[in-house]
């Protein structure tokens, strides 16, 4: 090979080098908040924390749909109830319907329902004066009703004139081609409730780093924008003969501490009740397992690395899971305010 040509290919091979190695811009970050209380009045620590972050987009349930046994047909549950008008917020209406009510509903009858929820969500939103410019739809859509789920999204839009967005949980990530991507503009990535919380051997359903490495590699191969949201809350869960019995919301493992008929065993998760007593509002029995999960500042940090270095699309909306004083009581806002910076992408 001439020495001309060998210069040139070395010149080439080195100018390619230096393009992998140069750092990419850091995404775009958008920050948000979702709200999941049955009633919007945020604390003067909650505003803080807003205006602290830097915070301005909040997710808002506005209702549930469950289906209805006795009734035979899909019902509005648990509607929001605004005390108070949000102030220069962005506010998306989200409503969180249940698998069974898509596993349920006829074919048929699924216009009735987008209908029926569009006119619902735009009831709300007039009724405080909010202007919304996107719909979010939260649903753990299975095989089986992936078809009236989607069907739903798609009049869903249509009534309301704007783009949609949907959740997406890990395992719709990883079977893709099983589970559908959902017929919408954007999906939002739960990277959370990601083990059996069921199952007393699992060890943190809320957030397992161990476990989000099955499903990691498959996020940038996801066809839709991903934004996501991370987890903020803590629960314990209780089990009786290793079978699920209840969940404690927002009891951690430093509360579990202070009763004396609970017994620390060596996870540091768990407890084991020593007697029969009353606590909690349940009847405690003897040997009943009690398993502390919450997030820790340095798993939350390492999700956030993960999602970022995986999701292929430049800017993104970045939420927390949810705005209640009672959760974030368990952060710093200057640890909060970390969690919504971008880093440098390589």
């Amino acid at each position: 090979m001439p020495r001309f040509s060998i210069l040139l290919c070395l010149s080439l091979i080195g100018q390619i080098f230096t393009a992998c190695q140069t750092p990419q811009p850091p995404k775009r970050i958008t920050p948000a908040f979702y709200h999941w209380k049955a009633v919007y009045e945020p604390k003067q620590t909650e505003k803080e924390i807003l205006r602290q972050t830097g915070v301005d987009r909040l997710y808002i349930r506005f209702f549930d749909v469950d289906w209805d046994d006795q009734k035979h047909r899909p019902t509005p549950k648990s509607v929001v109830r605004f005390a108070e008008r949000p102030q220069d917020l962005t506010v998306i209406p989200v409503v969180f319907i249940t698998n069974r009510t898509m596993l349920a509903l006829p074919v048929s009858e699924v216009p009735m329902l987008a209908k029926q929820m569009a006119q619902k969500i735009q009831q709300i939103a007039n009724e405080h004066r909010l202007q919304i410019h996107e719909v979010q739809l939260d649903c753990d859509w299975s095989p089986r009703s992936r078809n009236r789920y989607f069907t739903l999204i798609q009049l869903v839009k249509k009534q309301m004139k704007m783009p949609m967005s949907a959740t997406i949980r890990l395992h719709q990530i990883k079977y893709a081609e099983r589970t559908g991507v959902p017929p919408v503009d954007r999906g939002m990535l739960m990277f959370y409730n990601m083990a059996d919380w069921k199952n007393s051997s699992t060890h943190n359903s809320i957030l397992d780093l161990d476990v989000t490495n099955r499903y990691i590699g498959f996020i940038e191969k996801y066809p839709l924008p991903l934004d996501a949201v991370l987890p903020l809350f803590s629960w314990t869960i209780v089990y009786r003969n290793n079978r699920f019995l209840t969940i404690l919301n927002n009891v951690d493992s430093r509360q579990l501490a202070t009763y004396s008929f609970l017994q620390h065993e060596a996870d540091q998760s768990r407890y084991l009740a020593l007697r029969d007593t009353v606590a909690f509002g349940f009847s405690v029995r003897k040997g009943d397992l009690f398993r502390a999960e919450a997030c820790s500042e340095q798993d939350l940090t390492k999700a956030k690395y993960q999602l970022l270095s995986r999701i292929h699309n430049q800017s993104l909306t970045f939420s927390l899971y949810h705005l209640d004083s009672t959760v974030l009581a368990a952060y710093t806002h200057a640890y909060l305010q970390t969690l919504f910076e971008p880093i440098p992408q390589n």
